[in-house]
Order: C-alpha cells, then structure tokens, then sequence
C-alpha cells in the first residue's frame, strides 16, 4: 500500500510532473485494497492520501489530462518495473479478492452448519418438552382424579349429613369440614385450569346468556362467604345489560369474577366488596361491558401491582401464611381476560383497598329465553322422582354420595361395579339414565358405552348416559362425546347439577 502510494505521488512530483493513465490505474488499485485488506477505515484513508495528488495538480497544472494524450519514451527500466508493478498489483488484487471471498463462502458454509446443527438440537428439545409437558398434563390428570375422588366423597356426605338436620354443634363441625374440602378442591382446580390455560388448549364458547343473570347467581354463591365476615357486599348492573343477552362464554367470565371475588372477601376483614357492571361503549352490534370490582381490604403495593399476575405470586411473603391460596387465581384471570383480547388494570391503597377493572366486547341481541347451565336450579323434583338410574361406579364412598344424593329426589339407583356389570344390568332391565363412570375394573366407561352403543334394540342403545369422573381436562371431554356420552359431570359434583343433568331426560 505504502509503495502504491510512493508510486502515485513520484509520478505527479519526479516522473510524469502530472497526471497520467498509470496514476490514475494506481489509484484505484490502492482504493481498492485499502478497501479489501484493511477494511472501511484504512481503506478510505489510503484513498484519500492518493486522491489528494491529483486534486493539487488540478488545482496548480496549466493544461488537463485527457487519456488520448499520445505514448512518452521514457527509459526502458522504468517501462519494465512499471508493467511488473502494474500487473503484480493487479495480480494481488485478484489473489486477495479471492482468498476473501474464498474464506466468506467457508464461513457461510461453516455457519450454516452450525445452524443446522443447532436447529436438530432445537427439534430434540422440543420434541422432549412436549413429552415433559404431556408427562406433567398426564401426572395432573391423574393427581386431580386421585384428589377429587376422595373430595367426591368429603363433600358429598357432608352436604348429605347437613341435610339431615344435625345438632347445632354438629353443624358447626360439619359447616368447617365443608368450607375445608371445598377450599382443597378450589386449590385442585385452580392448577388444573392454569395448565389448562398453559397449554393454549382452551377456547371460547360463544353462546348467549343474560349479564345480570350471570351476575345474580354469582352473588349468590359468594355472599355467604361475605357475610360470614359481616361485609357489605352489593353487586350493580346497568339498566342496559338487563334488557340484551350477550355473545360469549359464560363459564369463563364467572371464573374470571368468581377468583377476583373470592380474592377481595378473603383479603378484606371489615368495610364493603362491590362488583359493578356498567357499559363503556355500544354499537349497532357491540357492546363493550366494564366490569370493576372494589374491596376496601388490605391493598397492594405499588411495586407488586403488576407482580400479582405472575403465576405462584402473592402480594407479600405472609400473604400465603395469613390468607393461603396458591398464587394462580390473578394469573388464571390474566390469561382468560387475554383470549377476551383483555388486561386488567389495578389501582390500590395500603390499608384502604383495591380497585380491579377490566373491559370485553361482546356482540347482543335483544333478551330472550336463555337455557343455559349457570341457571339457578330450581328445587322442584317431583319430575326425577320416577325416574329409574342406573350408575356404575366401583368406588364405594362415591357409590353412598350419589345413592343419597339421588334419594334427597326419590330416586333409588341400581349400581353396577363395572362397566361388563352395567352393560349386563343394562340389557336385563329397563332404566332411563345411566350414571357413568370412567375408569372401572373389567371394564370401563368408554368401552360400556361403545358396546351400548351398539345394541341392536334401538331404544337400549339410545338410553341417555352421563359421565362422572374425577379426571377433569380437554381430551376427556372429547372422548366423552366422541364414544356418545350424552354429558359430564365432574366429581366432586353440586347437587343441583347433576339434578339439572336429569331433568333433560326426566320426560
């Protein structure tokens, strides 16, 4: 580079005294491998220290270069050592270019490689946290129905023996061991539905249902809870919501307001909870709903308004040894509110309250009869008391819970202990109703319900059957319905409920 640069200037001062062909040829050269040796810097440093030459002879010479200018007889070393030095430069050029783009092609190649190499390693762990989440969805299913079976039977006999009018001591006692199991099985289905919601396998239902009804009934199963700490509990629905039903999922709205509920009559000791329910915006077609609900409990730090949406996380280190909980109800209410294309906002006060409140578009239409689940039941069961039920189930607690449960209706159910037994049972009796369980010895739910299903006498093989499990995810569900079950309850069960279950099939 140096001598290329010698080259030009000994031209313009002692050779040439001017600009010739050759001195424009060096010029380039020396741009260019400035460029490719050195990179930008060096590159347009060593252009500039050639370039400037040529502009002090524009500026100073009399005449102009023209490249037609004819040959000048100069010595014939001179003319020897200027060919060798112009090919040799070219020459080097080319060599360098090459080995550049030569050692480029081996990068890209080499990077390329690895690339692929890294994306096999990507695939494997993949593939293994599929399994290692298919494992965990697995070992959940499997704990929930190991769980929720002996709850079946807890919670069940205790409404039971709460019916039976007991002593007033006895009451109290059985009240706690109530609250005690319905607050377990509240803990089960809490991670059951945050990996539900993990693993994007939930979507939303969209049918109709009347706000204020919704809302009425969900009052109605927290203002127990409310006044047992002697609250003001009051729930506000605008006049607009009352006249339409909205286009939505039900289920997933009352579990959004059930666990901020729930979340602000456990953290407030004295003073009010309100769940208000007005209309920030509507349209032809729309309607966007404002939901907020006030406590005035013990607050939330500024700092960890955000944190509480995390999932396992609470509001403070003693929030968990004070109130219990297990930190997934506000990351539940996240991740529902996100398929509403939602976010909550929170505004609180150390000691004076919190403030939740969030939006969702629905689309309404004017109200009408609405049959939908989350209806109040009413307590008129004279209709079920003819009914004739078969239930197989081979776990004899549950057996007990369903049989009184079903007596509190007159209804005296035959039982089975295994789907071969109620298949059997089945074709020697006439029932309205099977009560299925899933999983049985000999045979289970599934397979009693595909050989049912495949009875030649058509009213046997169509007799309503409903499924009772502990298991409770999505894959179940469909193969509840993919085997022809008629509907699913799952354990533990509300009483209501599965009267609801019956009542479809009481005629």
């Amino acid at each position: 580079m140096l001598i290329t640069i010698l080259g030009v200037w000994a031209n313009l001062l002692f050779f040439v005294k001017g600009v010739n062909a050759a001195t424009l040829q060096y010029i380039w050269l020396a741009s260019a491998l400035g460029f490719y040796m050195h990179g930008n810097k060096w590159g347009w440093i060593y252009t500039i220290l050639n370039i400037i030459p040529v502009l002090i002879d524009a500026m100073f010479s009399k005449g102009y270069f023209f490249l037609n200018n004819g040959a000048q007889v100069i010595a014939r070393p001179i003319y020897i050592y200027v060919l060798v030095f112009d090919f040799f430069a070219i020459a080097f050029l080319h060599y360098y270019f090459f080995k550049a783009f030569n050692k480029n092609i081996i990068t890209l190649t080499e990077t390329k490689n690895q690339l692929n190499d890294i994306n096999q390693r990507l695939n494997i762990k993949v593939d293994e946290i599929k399994k290692l989440s298919n494992a965990r969805m697995s070992f959940l299913s499997t704990m929930s129905h190991e769980l929720r079976t002996p709850l079946n039977g807890v919670v069940g006999l205790t409404n039971v023996l709460l019916l039976q009018e007991p002593r007033k001591d006895q009451e109290e006692t059985l009240s706690v061991l109530k609250f005690s199991a319905e607050n377990l099985l509240s803990l089960v289905t809490d991670i059951l539905d945050f990996n539900k919601l993990e693993s994007d396998t939930v979507e939303l239902e969209r049918i109709p249902f009347n706000l204020s009804e919704l809302v009425e009934n969900i009052y109605a199963s927290t203002r127990l809870k409310a006044s047992e700490k002697y609250l003001e509990f009051r729930i506000e629905v605008a006049d607009q919501l009352k006249a339409v039903n909205l286009m939505g999922d039900p289920t997933r709205l009352t579990q959004v307001l059930l666990n901020l509920l729930n979340n602000a009559i456990k953290f407030t000791e004295k003073g009010s909870v309100r769940l208000i329910c007005s209309v920030a915006d509507i349209t032809n077609k729309d309607l966007k709903v404002r939901f907020s609900i006030e406590d005035s409990g013990i607050g939330i730090e500024v700092n960890r308004q955000q944190e509480i949406f995390e999932d396992f996380i609470q509001a403070s280190s003693s929030t968990n040894r004070n109130y219990g909980g297990t930190g997934l109800g506000l990351a539940i209410v996240r991740r529902v509110l996100k398929l509403h294309h939602s976010v909550v906002e929170v505004e609180s006060v150390i000691g004076k309250g919190t403030k939740f409140t969030f939006d969702i578009v629905y689309h309404y239409q004017d109200k009408i009869e609405v049959a939908h689940g989350s209806s109040v039941v009413t307590s008129d069961h004279n209709s079920l008391s003819e009914m004739r039920i078969l239930v197989a189930e081979d776990n004899v607690v549950n057996v007990m819970v369903i049989r009184k449960t079903l007596n509190r209706v007159g209804i005296n159910p035959a039982v089975a202990e295994n789907g071969r037994e109620a298949l059997s049972m089945h074709l020697e009796n006439n029932y309205d109703l099977i009560l299925m369980d899933l999983y049985m010895p000999e045979m289970d739910g599934y397979e009693a319900t595909r050989k049912i299903r495949q009875i030649e006498d058509v009213v046997k093989s169509a007799i309503p059957i409903i499924a009772l499990t502990a298991t409770v995810n999505n894959q179940v569900e469909d193969d509840v319905k993919a085997v022809g079950m008629n509907g699913y309850l799952s354990k533990p069960f509300h009483a209501n409920d599965l009267f609801a279950e019956l009542r479809k099939y009481a005629n």
